[in-house]
């Protein structure tokens, strides 16, 4: 994959990489927040779809992507 930012919800399971940017309405970035999301977080998609089932910092977590929060995502090199 690419180094640039894309959304979450375009990544393949399994696909890593590290969070860049979240926009969206500041009561669900928050709760993102709270839930250890963020900026500078390591990710990688275990199962995409809607709710998408994602690895943050060792933890796994279900999240319902929509036009509340967009979470983007640089992801890792294939090296």
């Amino acid at each position: 994959m690419s180094a640039n930012p894309v959304p979450l919800d375009l990544l393949h399971p399994e696909d890593q990489g590290v969070i860049v940017d979240m926009c969206g309405d500041p009561c669900h970035l928050k709760r993102l927040q709270e839930i250890g999301v963020q900026v500078g977080c390591n990710i990688r998609m275990v199962c995409p779809g809607t709710p998408c089932m994602i690895c943050v910092e060792g933890r796994r977590l279900s999240l319902r992507l929509d036009e509340q929060a967009e979470i983007f995502v640089s992801p890792a090199g294939n090296e």
